[in-house]
């Protein structure tokens, strides 16, 4: 049966709601989070070190340190690559004093991918990883503008099992994937790869849901959601209806909704009514028209 992974901590401490919740009020939810049977909770990754590097005003160890204090739900942290959180690459030496650093703070769940899906950049960090004790899950990135996007991933999932992955994961960022697609997607990859295959999507078409809905019927055994309020704001996909639909398909993910909907109070008691989706229709339209990250059609409009 497929576990669910929630992100919502991260996507609260990340721009463009960074500061939104407090601290405090940030440590709550995530107990709740934690008592809703949750496989892991995604706490931290590159945007949550940015947001706080320019905010200064709390340190992003000093967070992942607070919310281990107060759950016992694994917790996660989105790498990339040799770039790890930050926008260049490091060195070898740099990512072993990282990766040790955030296994000592509370990380136990490290989620890893190469923007350019070279799988050689994820050796270094995932050799770290797996010389802590904590779990690999290695991504490979689905670009649908790319012409055999897909029998490129299934030949690069080969080789993640030698890197000393436990896991691999398909990432959908564009909401490029029609859901027909990610259950073939998931298919080849848990047969090419020999590991389990997890999936996270986002994308302002629409579909996650039902992409979501299909690599769980292929297999996939780990699938990425936000609560409701941020999975609107942001082109998430929404684990209240996720663990629902799952459910209707008899597919037990053993999470409570009901103490998701409590948690999502909590959230909107922050968010309240005040819009924050980072995109205006038009160009949530052209992010789902043409494929493309929603934050990078954003960021090209304002300049």
């Amino acid at each position: 049966m497929p576990r669910l992974v929630d992100t919502t901590i991260r996507l609260l401490s990340q721009e463009p709601l960074a500061g939104r919740m407090p601290t405090a009020d940030l440590l709550g939810l995530a107990e709740a989070l934690d008592a809703a049977g949750f496989a892991c909770l995604e706490v931290s990754g590159g945007g949550v070190f940015d947001s706080a590097v320019r905010r200064g005003v709390e340190s992003p160890w000093e967070r992942i340190r607070a919310l281990k204090s107060r759950t016992s739900t694994p917790l996660g942290l989105a790498l990339r690559g040799r770039f790890l959180v930050g926008s260049r690459p490091v060195g070898a030496d740099f990512i072993r004093r990282f990766v040790a650093s955030a296994a000592e703070n509370g990380i136990d769940v490290f989620r890893l991918h190469d923007p350019l899906n070279d799988v050689s950049n994820l050796r270094e960090a995932g050799e770290a990883i797996v010389g802590a004790g904590k779990e690999f899950h290695a991504g490979l990135v689905y670009s649908p503008g790319q012409t055999g996007a897909g029998a490129a991933l299934v030949e690069q999932a080969k080789e993640l099992g030698e890197l000393g992955a436990s896991r691999a994961l398909i990432h959908d960022p564009t909401g490029g994937l029609e859901p027909h697609q990610s259950g073939e997607l998931v298919a080849q990859i848990v047969e090419a790869s020999g590991l389990p295959v997890g999936f996270y999507c986002q994308g302002a078409a629409g579909t996650g849901l039902a992409d979501s809905l299909e690599a769980a019927r292929a297999g996939a055994d780990l699938i990425a959601c936000a609560l409701y309020p941020l999975a609107l704001s942001l082109h998430r996909v929404a684990g209240e209806s996720l663990a629902s639909a799952l459910a209707g398909m008899g597919m037990d993910t053993g999470v409570d909704i009901g103490k998701l909907w409590e948690a999502s109070d909590l959230v909107d008691e922050h968010l309240g009514d005040e819009p924050v989706a980072p995109l205006a229709p038009r160009l949530a339209v052209r992010a789902a028209e043409y494929d493309l990250p929603a934050g990078l059609v954003a960021a090209l409009d304002g300049q």
